[in-house]
């Protein structure tokens, strides 16, 4: 197939028409009328990047597109996806649509301190100190047990406080036989009214300073079948190693040092 070769400026009235391709090293102009060729015009005074061609969706580039606009803000409508994950610094907003992104008010399954159960529902799995800089002694275990705490520290105060405006609700069992307590409890209802009955208390050390256990008589048989209150140890409770509970709905209020002694109050 023969064809023509044409050197310097071709001037066209109108169109240039092929029944196949049209080849050139360079085309001169905006090419706003060329068909299926995807085209970037940059725009100085407005600091963007506009596609010009039939497919205004699309933006092919090379791997890394550095934005540093006048405002430093890029503003997309519509949704931004990424194929591997989306990093800054910080992220303006609320968060209640963000997911699967731990620590966040709208998300936060997985290994985040809080975890949403609905939309005015949460928990967390972790302690939280409020006030202070201390890490909040949390990782405990008693019997397979692990707890968590909500510290409220008075550090760089004149003093700390907790102010609750509903109601509080305090750990609470009953048993009926012989168990030792849980640093999860409070309130320990003991039923002797099968049989005598003991409630052994765990080693002081592995309590915080003032931490508190409520014991009553719930069964209403103490006068007939006591219930002893026994010291991890050689550990004391008002110096002595037992305390017994010997009358009708008798009760104790007992704290303990963090150390090694109870005391009641």
């Amino acid at each position: 197939m023969g064809y023509n070769v044409l050197s310097g400026n071709v001037l066209l009235p109108g169109q240039l028409l092929a029944d196949g391709q049209v080849s050139s090293s360079a085309f001169v102009g905006d090419g706003k009328e060329l068909e299926h060729v995807l085209k970037i015009t940059s725009n100085p005074d407005q600091y963007n990047l506009t596609t010009i061609g039939s497919d205004a969706y699309r933006l092919t580039g090379e791997s890394n597109l550095t934005f540093n606009g006048g405002t430093n803000t890029l503003t997309v409508t519509g949704e931004l996806s990424a194929s591997v994950g989306i990093s800054s610094s910080f992220f303006i907003g609320d968060g209640r649509f963000l997911t699967n992104v731990p620590g966040t008010g709208g998300g936060g399954s997985g290994g985040g301190i809080f975890t949403e159960l609905a939309a005015d529902t949460a928990f967390t799995t972790s302690s939280i100190a409020i006030g202070g800089n201390t890490t909040p002694d949390h990782a405990i275990a008693l019997s397979g047990a692990m707890s968590a705490s909500l510290n409220v520290s008075a550090s760089g105060f004149v003093g700390g406080r907790l102010h609750i405006s509903g109601a509080v609700v305090l750990h609470h069992k009953t048993s009926a036989a012989t168990i030792t307590a849980s640093i999860d409890d409070y309130y320990i209802g003991m039923d002797s009214t099968a049989a005598a009955v003991e409630l052994r208390l765990p080693d002081a050390a592995v309590l915080t300073d003032g931490h508190t256990y409520i014991v009553k008589d719930e069964g209403g048989n103490a006068g007939t079948n006591n219930i002893t209150i026994l010291a991890s140890g050689s550990q004391t409770i008002d110096g002595e190693n037992s305390l017994v509970l010997e009358s009708a709905y008798a009760s104790f209020s007992l704290y303990c040092n963090g150390v090694n002694r109870y005391y009641v109050y």
